[in-house]
């Protein structure tokens, strides 16, 4: 079975359950509508490629690619964030242990199927800039430690600073940590795979794994530092917001290495 079929094989079977859980509960329904954004035409064409479009991502996005590219993998890692966001979301706000432990293995399903299919049999980018990436992703997970001891700041990334408010840095402990959890040493990069559930080492040449590994921290610094916004500012203004900015930043890192 094809990687494209094999995936829209499990996105149906995960919308079929969730669609039984439903019934009982109808918030359920926007994790849903999140698998009905997704599009793939399995079918390849003369080039042997095929048709898909992520409406709802990290980047939305649309047209054709080949299942052994690296932009293949951008795509179905993209929509896992999104889908690991509504994930958590329905989760927080049901609060009932059987639909977590339900919507927990549905997701870590889903997500073992995705994380095979963005590092195996990927070819790499060989116009990657290997090295640009590695100084400016070490530069940005610095500045987002040091930021995240602190609430706000003036707006724009390269002007976050290092202030440390006590009471703000413990609030933002469970932020940071996601953070925290990569390191650098000897052209490695040490992270915490979340679906995996355990810390991998590589070496900056694995281009394919630095894709995931980024897509992987996206993921789960998304997740969380959202769903703490909602709680900290309903309004949605949160562009002086150091969690925010550090993800806007992310926002922009993303598509200029990954994509363009």
């Amino acid at each position: 079975m094809r990687k494209s079929e094999e995936l829209l094989k499990n996105i149906e079977n995960m919308r079929k359950q969730l669609m039984d859980l439903v019934e009982e509960d109808f918030r359920i329904h926007e994790i849903v509508r999140q698998l009905n954004h997704f599009h793939m035409n399995t079918r390849l064409d003369a080039e042997g490629m095929i048709e898909f479009r992520c409406e709802h991502g990290v980047i939305p996005i649309g047209g054709r690619v080949k299942e052994d590219e690296m932009i293949y993998a951008l795509v179905i890692m993209s929509f896992y964030g999104t889908l690991y966001y509504k994930c958590k979301k329905i989760i927080r706000k049901i609060r009932k242990k059987e639909y977590t432990l339900k919507l927990d293995s549905l997701l870590l399903n889903m997500g073992k199927v995705i994380r095979r299919q963005a590092l195996d049999d990927v070819k790499p980018n060989e116009k990657f800039e290997t090295e640009r990436f590695y100084k400016e992703f070490e530069d940005f997970i610095h500045i987002a430690i040091k930021a995240l001891g602190h609430k706000d700041d003036e707006i724009g990334y390269r002007h976050l600073t290092d202030t440390f408010e006590p009471e703000e840095a413990k609030e933002l402990k469970h932020i940071r940590a996601i953070y925290e959890k990569i390191s650098f040493k000897d052209d490695k990069i040490t992270y915490f795979d979340y679906i995996a559930k355990k810390s991998r080492t590589f070496g900056i040449e694995k281009t394919v794994e630095i894709q995931y590994m980024v897509m992987n921290l996206y993921a789960k610094a998304y997740t969380e530092s959202v769903l703490w916004l909602k709680k900290e500012d309903p309004s949605g203004m949160w562009c002086p917001k150091t969690p925010w900015q550090l993800i806007r930043k992310l926002d922009m890192m993303i598509p200029h290495y990954f994509l363009y």
